[in-house]
């Protein structure tokens, strides 16, 4: 199928905070001011794919980000001998580990691109240049892309400095102190109420750009994590009831179709051959280089479920190679490393409501009780889509921990299995951190941002 392409945006090239002081050249040769390059709705459409661009970085959603959460948990493992990737696999993660710093540095970067975009959209309204619609049209995609970029910071770093405001040069640096955890997450929820407002008469089609539902449903994951579950189950059930999406027939389909020919997603990452990912090669046991596999524990979990018709094990990991390892397969392009990223799809929809209406009642005495019709519904519907037969029963105890299996079953390699056991508070039970170890929740704050930045405090115990 056709691929849509990103395109970078000379007009923007300075991040916040960034890693060293050779990066926050003043006026680097490859880019121009943005008043020059944003002229109209032309430039800036290709200005906001410029942010859609630094998202495809390896140190952002084009490999490692996703990665790390992954053999940072139980789901992946490492064999390399980079000492970074080694820190994280062994749960070990210092201060001056440098792929923290850049993915601590691309992060910010999407968000002072998006700062930029959002900016010259109001820029350009004002001066009549473009209509009120077309900044929104914009706007709404910014401010989506900038919350996701929050909430991809906050749920590793914990509170972090909020710069809302477009960085284009040495003395536009404020040097921020880290706002609280909870003031971060308002940030968040109030982008994503802003992006689903702005997008709202804007079509829901190709899930490589932003929509309202996207907001929406991003909306759903963040007040999972947040403890709002309320709120979660009713955004959630936004997604689902649009009819916007439905799911694939086959869970192998998630992540053999893209673009608008996948049902499932609600948004997704675009590569291509001329504008790669390194997932494919990263965890193909043929291809040279750094290595990252489905861990034994998750290979195990899978195959379990595989016997009782599971399909999810045969689509997800494959024994493979001279020395036996186990290849993720959702990522299996390793020759043109163009598979598309999917950030969130609707099964996950189905889940958060599902946990979200559970833990709303699950306190107590309620823990005994079965759960309600839809709350087997919604999983269920994971489930026969796999190929497992459906549950007649549970209980509100029980409904917990098969969300949980569904999720980890559903969404290895994905980027979700770290935060759900922080959610569930089983990092000291599965990842041994308890007591002294349990500052390891977070991850530190690079050492070169500390540094840098005289304002900026570290992460208890690193």
């Amino acid at each position: 199928m056709k691929k849509y392409t990103y395109i970078l945006a000379t007009a923007l090239g300075l991040s916040v905070l960034t890693s060293c002081e050779d990066r926050l050249e003043v006026a680097p040769t490859t880019q121009v001011e943005a008043d020059v390059a944003v002229t109209d709705f032309n430039s800036l459409d290709k200005a906001a794919l410029g942010v859609y661009s630094a998202l495809q970085s390896e140190d952002y959603y084009g490999f490692r980000y996703n990665i790390y959460h992954e053999i940072y948990s139980d789901n992946m493992q490492f064999v390399g001998t980079f000492t970074t990737d080694a820190e994280a696999a062994r749960r070990a993660l210092t201060a001056s580990n440098l792929q923290i710093e850049n993915f601590w540095g691309t992060i910010y970067l999407v968000i002072n691109r998006a700062n930029t975009v959002i900016s010259q959209a109001e820029r350009l309204v004002t001066a009549g240049t473009i209509t009120a619609e077309q900044r929104d049209a914009i706007s709404g995609e910014m401010h989506f892309l900038r919350a996701l970029a929050y909430f991809d910071l906050v749920k590793v770093f914990g509170g972090v400095p909020l710069e809302l405001n477009a960085t284009s040069g040495l003395p536009d640096i404020q040097y921020l102190a880290r706002s609280s955890e909870q003031e971060v997450y308002s940030q968040i929820i109030t982008d994503l109420a802003t992006a689903e407002n702005m997008l709202s008469l804007v079509e829901v089609g190709d899930p490589r750009r932003a929509s309202s539902l996207a907001a929406t449903a991003l909306l759903a994951r963040v007040y999972l994590q947040n403890g709002n579950n309320a709120e979660a189950q009713a955004k959630a059930s936004q997604v689902i009831e649009s009819g916007a999406f439905s799911l694939m027939p086959t869970f192998a389909s998630v992540f053999t179709t893209e673009g608008s020919g996948n049902s499932e997603s609600i948004f997704e990452i675009d590569f291509t051959p001329n504008d790669q990912n390194s997932l494919g090669s990263a965890t193909n046991p043929n291809t040279p280089g750094q290595k990252f596999y489905v861990s034994e524990d998750t290979y195990n979990v899978l195959q379990a479920s595989a016997a009782n018709g599971d399909s999810r094990f045969a689509a997800t990991v494959r024994i493979e190679g001279s020395a036996n390892r186990r290849r993720l397969l959702k990522y299996e392009d390793a020759v043109n490393n163009a598979d598309n990223v999917i950030v969130i799809r609707l099964a996950e929809m189905y889940l958060i409501r599902a946990e979200a209406a559970v833990r709303q009642t699950a306190n107590g005495g309620d823990n005994i009780l079965p759960v309600s019709p839809q709350v087997l519904s919604d999983i269920n519907a994971i489930r026969t889509r796999a190929g497992l037969r459906p549950l007649l029963v549970l209980t509100n105890r029980a409904a917990l921990d098969e969300i949980l299996l569904q999720r980890r079953l559903e969404f290895v390699g994905e980027g979700l299995r770290f935060m759900d056991l922080r959610r569930y508070n089983r990092t000291c039970e599965v990842l041994g951190f308890c007591d002294a170890q349990a500052f390891r929740n977070l991850w530190p704050i690079p050492l070169q941002q500390i540094e840098i930045n005289p304002n900026l405090e570290k992460n208890e115990g690193y």
